[in-house]
C-alpha cells in the first residue's frame, strides 16, 4: 500500500513539473515583443530517491519519486553578445558620419539641378559668364548690369550654402545632448539593476531573470553610442566602462557631463569626475588625436561620430591659411563640416578678393609714414612697414573718375581704404593715401622648437607698425631742407592689427627666438574678412552701376582689365588642403574636387556603413536563435508538456484504480 501511494506522488511531480513548464511557455509567449526579454527553457530532473534498504552487497535499495524542475535556463551566449555589441557601436559610427556627408551633399544641390557650380562657371546665369560678357565691352550698361546681378546671386548663394551648414551643425549640436542624455539613462539603469540583481540573488536561491534582461538590454543599447567593455562579478553584477572609464557597477555610477561653449553653443561631452571645472580643466571623453581605425576599435560609437562630424567651430578659409598640415588633419580636417565649410569658404574668399583685386588694386610700401592731428593742433606719428595701399597708377575707375575706386563686394565690418595723410617720398610732401584695410586673417606660421613644441608666430612679411618721433623740420611740418623726414627715433617694429580689442589681443607680447608669438585664444572678426557670411554687394554700385571701375584715368575703356577677370576662371590659384600646398586649382577645378573628395568619403561611410549592417543584422539572427522566443517552438513545447500532463493524470488514474481494486479486494 505505501508503494501505491507513492506512486500517485510520483504522478503528482509529473502533473506539477508539467503545469510548471506550461506556465513557462505562458511567459515566453507573453513576452515575444519584449524588448531584451530573453526566453526561458526548462530543464527537468529526477527528484529525491528514498532508500528502502541495503543489499548484502551494501548497496542502497532506492526508489524514485518523480521528476522535478532541476532549473530554468536563462540561454544567452556571451560571445555573439559582444560581437553584437562591437558591430553595434561600429556600425552606428559610419552610419551617422554617412548621414553628415549626404546631409552636406544636399546643400550644393548637385543633383536638383540647382548645384552651386551651375552658379559659379555654368553656361546661362553664371559669374563667369557675366564677366565675359563684361569683357566684350566694359561700359556696356547690360553688361555692367549682369556683373552686378550674378555676383549678388554667387553672394547670396554663397551665403545660404554656408549658414545651411551651419544650421546643420546646430542640428547635429542637438543630437549630440540627446545622446548625452540617452547614455546617461542607460548608466544610471545599469546601476539600478546592479543593485536590485545583488539584492535578489545574494541568498543564492532565486535568479533575477527579469532584472538581468532588462540589464543586458541596457548595455545593448548604450553599446550604440560609444565603445564599450564589461565584465560580470561573482555577485551577478556588471561593472561597465565607456570609452575606457568605468561608468558602472554596483557601487558607483558615473554620468556624462555637457561642456557649452559659449561663443557657439556647442555641446563637448566629458567626464564630470575626472575634471576640475573650476579650473576650467575637462577631461574629454573622446580622444581624437588617437588614429581613427577598426584595427584600434576607435571607429565606434554614434556619439563620437557626431562629435567628429560637427567638429568644435565654425570654419573658414582663415583655417586653411598657411595652416600647419597635421594640426589641420587633427582639428578642422577631421571634421565633414569644418573641412567643408573651410574649402568652400576659400573658394568664395579667393573669387570675391581676386576680383576686387582686379577692380581695385593694391601695391606693397616697405615704408608708410602716417601722420594724425591731435586735438591740441599737434602731430603724432606711426610708420607702417609692409603695408598696402591702393595702386592709383593702375586703377580703374567708374563713370564719375573718383578715386579709391570702387570694389565689387564689400565687408560687412569695414570699407575697403581708409583715408590717411602719409608722407610721399618721391614729392617730400605730405599727401592722402587710401591705406588699404588689412583683412584680420591668420598672419602666422607655424614654428617647431627644437624640444619638439610648436608655435605659432608672425610672418613678418605683413604689415608691422612702430611708434616713431619725428621733429619739427624746417617749417615745423616735420620734413628737413633735403625733402626727407626729420626722424629722431624709431623703435623696434611690432605686430600690429587694427583689429585688436581689450581681452582679444592677437600677440601674446612675447618673443620664441626672435619671432612673435601668437595668441592662441584670439578670436578673428570675421567681419574684416572677404569671407561668406560677411561679404555683400558694394551698395555705391548698387544705387549707380556705371561706377562699376571700367576705365583708366585717361578715360579709355580698360578692356585689358575686364579681359583679366574674365580669365580668373583659368588661373590657377587655389590649393585645396595645406598638405598639398603645390596642387594649384582653378575655380572650377578647385569646385569639382572639393565635391568629389566629399563624395569619395561619403561613398566610402555609406558602403562601410551598408556592409556593417548586414553583419550586425547576420550577428543580430544568430543571436536571437539563442535568446529569442519563437511562437512555433513555444507552442509545439506547450503541445509536449501538455501531453505529458495527460499522461500523469493517466498514470495517477490508473494507480488510483489499482488502489481501489486492492481495498475493496480484501
Amino acid at each position: 500500500m505505501a508503494n501505491g501511494m507513492g506512486s500517485i506522488f510520483v504522478g503528482h511531480s509529473g502533473l506539477k513539473a508539467s503545469q510548471d513548464s506550461i506556465h513557462n511557455v505562458a511567459n515566453n509567449l507573453a513576452n515575444v515583443n519584449t524588448n531584451g526579454y530573453v526566453r526561458q527553457q526548462v530543464v527537468f530532473r529526477d527528484a529525491r530517491y528514498s532508500n528502502l534498504a541495503y543489499s548484502k552487497n551494501n548497496y542502497k535499495k532506492l526508489i524514485g519519486q518523480g521528476t522535478s524542475i532541476g532549473e530554468i535556463v536563462h540561454a544567452r551566449d556571451i560571445f555573439l553578445d559582444k560581437a553584437f555589441r562591437k558591430e553595434n557601436g561600429r556600425q552606428a559610427y559610419y552610419q551617422a558620419s554617412y548621414d553628415a556627408i549626404d546631409e552636406v551633399q544636399n546643400f550644393f544641390q548637385e543633383l536638383e539641378g540647382t548645384a552651386f557650380q551651375q552658379i559659379l562657371d555654368g553656361n546661362e546665369g553664371s559669374l563667369w559668364q557675366a564677366f565675359e560678357e563684361f569683357s566684350k565691352d566694359p561700359s556696356d550698361m547690360a553688361a555692367q548690369n549682369l556683373v552686378i546681378q550674378k555676383a549678388s546671386l554667387f553672394a547670396t548663394r554663397a551665403q545660404a550654402v554656408f549658414k545651411g551648414l551651419m544650421d546643420y551643425q546646430k542640428d547635429i549640436n542637438i543630437q549630440i545632448s540627446d545622446n548625452i542624455d540617452d547614455i546617461n539613462k542607460y548608466i544610471k539603469q545599469i546601476y539600478q539593476l546592479n543593485v536590485q540583481i545583488a539584492s535578489i540573488e545574494s541568498g543564492g536561491r532565486e535568479t533575477a531573470m527579469n532584472e538581468r534582461d532588462a540589464r543586458d538590454y541596457a548595455i545593448d543599447q548604450l553599446s550604440k553610442y560609444g565603445n564599450i567593455t564589461y565584465e560580470e562579478r561573482t555577485n551577478g553584477t556588471v561593472s561597465i566602462k565607456f570609452e575606457g572609464e568605468l561608468v558602472a557597477d554596483d557601487m558607483f555610477f558615473y554620468q556624462m557631463g555637457k561642456q557649452t561653449d559659449k561663443l557657439t553653443g556647442y555641446i563637448t561631452p566629458y567626464w564630470p569626475h575626472l575634471s576640475n571645472e573650476d579650473a576650467g580643466h575637462y577631461y574629454e571623453v573622446f580622444d581624437f588625436t588617437r588614429e581613427i581605425s577598426t584595427q584600434f576599435d576607435t571607429d565606434i560609437g554614434e556619439l563620437k561620430a557626431l562629435v567628429q562630424a560637427r567638429g568644435k567651430t565654425v570654419s573658414n578659409f582663415n583655417d586653411i591659411l598657411n595652416a600647419d598640415p597635421d594640426v589641420f588633419d587633427e582639428t578642422v580636417g577631421l571634421s565633414i563640416m569644418q573641412n567643408t565649410q573651410a574649402e568652400f569658404d576659400q573658394l568664395v574668399h579667393g573669387i570675391v578678393k581676386q576680383i576686387n583685386d582686379l577692380l581695385a588694386p593694391n601695391k606693397k610700401m616697405d615704408s608708410l609714414v602716417v601722420r594724425v592731428q591731435n586735438a591740441d593742433g599737434s602731430y603724432s606719428y606711426s610708420n607702417y612697414r609692409n603695408v598696402k595701399v591702393l595702386d592709383e597708377e593702375n586703377c580703374c575707375v567708374g563713370v564719375d573718375g573718383k578715386k579709391p575706386p570702387q570694389e565689387l563686394f564689400t565687408r560687412s565690418g569695414c570699407p575697403r581704404y581708409k583715408e590717411v595723410s602719409a608722407f610721399d617720398e618721391e614729392t617730400g610732401e605730405w599727401r592722402t593715401f587710401y591705406m588699404y584695410n588689412e583683412e584680420d586673417v591668420n598672419d602666422s606660421e607655424p614654428y617647431h622648437m627644437s624640444n619638439g613644441q610648436t608655435y605659432r608666430v608672425f610672418n613678418e612679411e605683413n604689415a608691422m607698425v612702430s611708434d616713431m618721433k619725428i621733429g619739427p623740420g624746417v617749417n615745423g611740418d616735420g620734413i628737413k631742407a633735403d625733402g626727407t623726414l626729420d626722424i629722431i627715433s624709431d623703435s623696434e617694429p611690432k605686430p600690429y592689427t587694427p583689429w585688436d580689442k581689450p581681452g582679444n589681443r592677437k600677440y601674446t607680447g612675447q618673443k620664441i627666438n626672435g619671432h612673435w608669438i601668437i595668441n592662441e585664444d584670439y578670436k578673428y572678426d570675421t567681419s574684416k574678412q572677404y569671407t561668406s557670411l560677411e561679404i555683400e554687394i558694394n551698395f555705391a554700385l548698387l544705387t549707380d552701376i556705371k561706377n562699376l571701375p571700367h576705365k583708366h584715368d585717361n578715360m579709355e575703356i580698360a578692356h585689358d582689365m575686364a579681359i583679366k577677370l574674365a580669365n580668373l576662371w583659368d588661373d590657377k590659384t587655389l590649393a585645396i588642403n595645406p598638405r598639398y600646398t603645390e596642387s594649384k586649382y582653378s575655380y572650377s577645378e578647385y569646385y569639382k574636387e572639393m565635391i568629389g573628395e566629399i563624395a569619395i568619403v561619403g561613398s566610402m561611410y555609406g558602403t562601410t556603413a551598408e556592409k556593417l549592417e548586414g553583419t550586425l543584422s547576420s550577428v543580430e539572427n544568430h543571436r536571437n536563435e539563442v535568446i529569442g522566443v519563437s511562437t512555433d517552438e513555444e507552442l509545439t513545447r506547450m503541445i509536449k508538456y501538455q501531453n505529458a500532463y495527460n499522461a500523469s493524470s493517466r498514470y495517477i488514474q490508473t494507480v488510483s484504480d489499482m488502489i481501489e481494486a486492492l481495498v475493496t479486494g480484501l
